[in-house]
């Protein structure tokens, strides 16, 4: 396992998306014996701190998306449709884009007699209407947890995309855990609760932000309000990150 902190973004390593890839195949997997919501939670072993995880994310972040009945709906990163449930009373239509066939088949199933859903296999760097097979854009856009699976490069390609598919006056709800002082890096990480090798980049709060001006700004976007995800001290076990929100509008 490899552990790097950095101040500056081009001395942190740079993430295996095949590794990724595999990593997320491998949840997929896991999801017939551990459910749904424990397999994109990660808490493998602590299925209540997962559920109530579940829980406090959807009952902070659901108001903000401000949803109106005829708004069409984009879940960037949507795993295995844990979020679908909540937001399809309160939208006309609901798309879910993962990277991971795997994930988006247990999705799929979950969902398929329901006329206003749709899930796309469709990474968050590559995300177009085309790609989705739409013609409209969407409303809002919910990104929960996929920008630290993404090299900066990428990570950047996937913030101009939402913007490339958002309608005129959309609103962008972000969850990613962050770092709580520098970007920290982690490498083939064998994670004993998951039982699996794991990567990811957690930013700074102000490294996001800067992303986000670099690209969302450009096209109109502005950032609204942000704060904790998880008001419960007991719900964030990380040291060296936190859950945040970010909404961003235009």
């Amino acid at each position: 396992m490899t552990r790097t902190f950095s101040s500056a973004s081009e001395d942190s390593p740079r993430l295996d998306r095949a590794a990724i890839t595999e990593f997320f195949e491998q949840r997929a997997v896991k999801a017939e014996t551990l459910g749904p919501v424990r397999a994109v939670i990660y808490q493998d072993k602590d299925p209540d701190l997962a559920e109530r995880r579940d829980a406090a994310e959807k009952a902070l972040l659901l108001p903000k998306m401000q949803l109106e009945s005829h708004h069409r709906v984009l879940d960037i990163g949507c795993g295995t449709g844990r979020w679908a449930q909540a937001l399809l009373p309160q939208c006309s239509s609901y798309h879910g884009a993962d990277m991971s066939p795997g994930l988006v088949r247990i999705a799929e199933g979950m969902f398929a007699a329901d006329a206003k859903v749709r899930f796309s296999v469709c990474a968050a760097d590559a995300l177009s209407l085309d790609a989705l097979g739409e013609r409209e854009p969407f409303d809002r856009l919910l990104c929960a947890g996929v920008l630290m699976y993404l090299n900066d490069d990428e990570a950047l390609r996937a913030l101009e995309a939402m913007a490339e598919v958002a309608a005129p006056e959309a609103l962008i709800v972000l969850r990613e855990p962050l770092a709580t002082n520098l970007r920290l890096t982690i490498t083939e990480h064998f994670s004993e609760d998951m039982e699996q090798n794991y990567n990811a980049m957690y930013r700074s709060e102000p490294e996001l932000i800067a992303m986000i001006d670099q690209t969302l700004s450009a096209s109109g976007f502005r950032v609204r309000d942000r704060g904790d995800v998880y008001l419960d001290a007991a719900l964030n076990n990380r040291a060296d990150t936190k859950q945040r929100w970010i909404v961003i509008a235009r």
